[in-house]
């Protein structure tokens, strides 16, 4: 188990911030996680964790037994030992092995465990026959909080890189403009990418403003069904070429195909139909930014759960985030792969990787 920071952190190490004042979506505790590293440099990572958008989706949260029995659930509502391993040293949170060119970097993971793409304020009493039964949308405040200590604990980074995969990548470009108000962008470089983050829908900002009670600087910016989409034009209008936007996905993400399968009101999961529409979203906002957000990059890959079949038969979609995954180090596409992309990206290149998997 990871360490409570109580005192000065050593190099290389991860540690575990509990805020008292913070809860999960269950009512438990939440914490964050940090590392120092020798380097001025800071990763900011929003980890993901599925979405709740009514009682339905509150009343079915991930847990291991559920998982076993087939019945994934929509989201984590608490932080237990297995929500460790999902959140550090995995991917570019790897922070002792040199081959990943930011694990001497300073690194802060805000963890996730509220169904609110890390921007609620609210809570649901999601039973009517069981009143106890309460989740809480404490996103917003969890991230206020965890900000606040992470300024605090590295307080003037040269490179700052704002990361997050899933649900956590939404939260990322809701929360960027958030960020560059505590840290300067004329005393930092500063990179922001969203792995693994779009799920297409005219009600989320409905869902934002009157079930998570949303801050209306955060909903107000959404003038489309794409939240991310809106989010990172908004930073780029904002803040132009003084922060360096990134977004990637895989081309048939199983996961976000099952969740947007669900949004539309079936059954959670994905076919094949489902995962070629959803790839035609994904290529439909791709393009859009390529129009609207000058000097956007873009990582889009298509390593797949299982090898195709004899005769082109493909028996799942692509995977759901790279950015903490093995294969941020070992998948090429186009010959590169995501680390490589990435840390070219946050030193000064532009260029996409991967674009004809559209």
């Amino acid at each position: 188990m990871t360490k409570e920071l109580n005192k000065r952190p050593r190099y290389n190490r991860w540690y575990k911030v509990t805020l008292p004042e913070c809860v999960s979506g269950d009512g438990s505790g939440y914490h964050f996680y940090i590392s120092k590293g020798h380097s001025r440099n800071l990763l900011i990572f929003f980890a993901g964790g599925g979405v709740v958008w009514n009682s339905f989706t509150a009343a079915h949260p991930t847990d291991a037994a559920g998982v076993l029995a087939g019945d994934p659930g929509f989201y984590w509502a608490n932080l237990r030992p297995v929500t460790e391993f999902m959140n550090i040293n995995q991917g570019i949170t790897e922070n002792r092995s040199p081959l990943n060119y930011f694990y001497d970097w300073n690194m802060a993971v805000i963890t996730y465990s509220t169904g609110d793409f890390h921007i609620g304020r609210s809570s649901l009493r999601y039973d009517e026959n069981d009143p106890e039964k309460v989740m809480y949308f404490n996103g917003f405040n969890n991230y206020t909080a965890a900000i606040e200590e992470i300024k605090r604990i590295f307080p003037e980074p040269v490179n700052l890189l704002i990361a997050g995969d899933s649900a956590g990548g939404f939260g990322a470009a809701a929360l960027a403009e958030d960020i560059m108000k505590r840290y300067d962008p004329e005393r930092s470089r500063v990179t922001l990418i969203s792995d693994s983050s779009t799920l297409p829908w005219d009600r989320w900002k409905g869902v934002m403003k009157d079930l998570w009670d949303t801050v209306p600087e955060i909903y107000g910016k959404i003038e489309s069904d794409n939240p991310v989409a809106d989010w990172l034009k908004s930073v780029s209008k904002t803040y132009g070429t003084g922060v360096k936007i990134l977004y990637a996905c895989s081309a048939k993400d199983e996961v976000l195909a099952s969740y947007w399968n669900s949004i539309m009101g079936n059954d959670y999961g994905a076919d094949p139909g489902i995962r070629e529409e959803f790839r035609n979203v994904l290529r439909e906002m791709v393009y859009d930014l390529m129009d609207t957000v000058p000097g956007i990059s873009f990582f889009i890959n298509d390593y797949r759960f299982v090898p195709d079949m004899p005769g082109g038969i493909i028996q799942t979609g692509t995977i759901h985030t790279c950015i903490r995954n093995p294969l941020f180090f070992t998948g090429k596409t186009d010959g590169i792969n995501m680390h490589e992309w990435l840390k070219d990206m946050v030193n000064g290149e532009s260029y996409s990787v991967g674009i004809n998997n559209l």
